[in-house]
């Protein structure tokens, strides 16, 4: 290996070490590197570079660098990560997280209307509010992109119509929130003078079912059955039993118990306190002895050294909070499948149905249903009515207590 290279790989190396990266992944690091220092002796490359890590890239596997992807070799994808921190390091002195979040930014043929219609969002509405219309905005606009159309003024009922159909197949709730939003982005156009004609009018309307659906929830035999196939011996299992009790326990939404923060807990009172990401209300509880022990166990023997302030970070390193977008879906999603669970035709199984679950358990308990709205931080007791349509047979099996 000759000493250019040397010392590249021995600066990232430290910096891996420095960012707690696991043994295993520095030392796979380095078994590539090793091939890559022996292709660049027998081509007589005496510095490494991009069109170095490329040409290598493509001998080796015949794809360049911008193509890999999960449909390509495992072996392909750890080289391409070899290579790319590397890269990374001779750019900016640093290493990035492995998986870059989306690209959220509009294009500028829509601005600056879109960006105005997205900053008044944020002003007025919840950060979740915020993140489904981004979201619905990103999809409205890439489809008059790949149509050409990018001047608000040529928009007509023709191609809102046409957009309509491409959202058929999605659910009557989803349709119908779709709906509200292309209408509220219409009405900002038309107010702000981007268009001359409301277009908003043209779009259709849909009946949605929001208040006739029954909640999706589990119950009390399912729950301990989820619970007990925590592996609370491993680190990132004490984070997820956390995680899980937070959602079982107090019907956090998904979003709060992501964003909790270490100075949310009062140890000396035996509470802790947020704000309600949805709604801006703000929520005080008392720490529970099951979840405190919960907290203890993953504190002490589970959460790795980081200067993150959340509660719960990633297990993988550089160790930091999880995204804004992270609905940590794939966690409770695991655990079902290794609890067996298949029912899945008329009940959901993120997290948010543990929610539900504690909200149909109080009432079940006779619980009324202003404190039932004041526990899940409901702004209305309309908002949980809900949970009347859950069935009294089915309310029997919803206890939750957890051992």
């Amino acid at each position: 290996m000759n000493a250019s290279f040397e010392n590249l790989t021995g600066a990232v190396d430290q910096l891996l070490h420095t960012l707690q990266y696991d043994g295993h992944t520095i030392a796979a690091y380095h078994r590539f590197w090793n091939r890559l220092s022996e292709f660049m002796e027998q081509e007589g490359i005496h510095e490494f570079s991009r069109e170095c890590g490329e040409r290598y890239f493509y001998q080796t596997y015949g794809i360049t660098l911008s193509e890999p992807s999960k449909a390509c070799p495992r072996d392909s994808r750890h080289c391409h990560r070899a290579i790319t921190v590397l890269l990374e390091y001779q750019a900016s002195g640093t290493i990035y997280r492995r998986r870059l979040g989306k690209d959220h930014s509009f294009s500028q043929a829509f601005q600056p209307a879109i960006g105005e219609f997205m900053d008044s969002v944020t002003e007025t509405m919840a950060r979740t509010s915020h993140r489904q219309i981004r979201f619905r905005m990103e999809s409205f606009l890439g489809f008059l992109e790949r149509r050409g159309c990018t001047d608000f003024t040529k928009l007509d009922r023709d191609t809102i119509l046409a957009y309509r159909k491409t959202r058929s197949h999605v659910c009557r709730t989803t349709q119908t929130y779709d709906a509200y939003v292309l209408r509220k982005f219409f009405d900002f156009l038309y107010k702000h003078g981007y268009t001359v004609v409301d277009n908003s009018v043209f779009v259709p309307n849909v009946q949605g079912n929001h208040k006739g659906r029954i909640p999706s929830f589990y119950t009390a035999a399912e729950i301990t059955t989820l619970l007990s196939n925590v592996d609370r011996e491993n680190p990132a299992g004490k984070r997820d039993y956390a995680i899980l009790l937070f959602a079982i326990r107090y019907g956090m939404r998904v979003g709060d118990i992501r964003d909790l923060r270490l100075s949310d807990i009062d140890w000396n009172a035996s509470s802790f306190s947020f704000c309600q990401g949805k709604t801006g209300t703000a929520m005080t509880f008392p720490l529970l002895d099951d979840v405190a022990a919960a907290l203890v166990d993953y504190f002490k023997n589970g959460r790795p050294e980081t200067s993150c302030r959340n509660i719960f970070v990633r297990h993988n390193a550089p160790y930091e909070a999880f995204g804004q977008d992270d609905n940590l879906h794939y966690i409770i999603n695991k655990y079902m499948k290794i609890s067996g669970f298949t029912d899945f035709h008329h009940r959901k199984r993120g997290l948010h149905s543990l929610r539900h679950s504690i909200a149909g358990n109080m009432l079940n308990q006779g619980v009324p249903m202003p404190t039932i709205s004041e526990v899940l931080g409901h702004s209305s007791t309309d908002t949980t009515m809900i949970y009347t349509k859950i069935g009294t047979g089915q309310l029997r099996n919803c206890a939750l207590e957890v051992d």
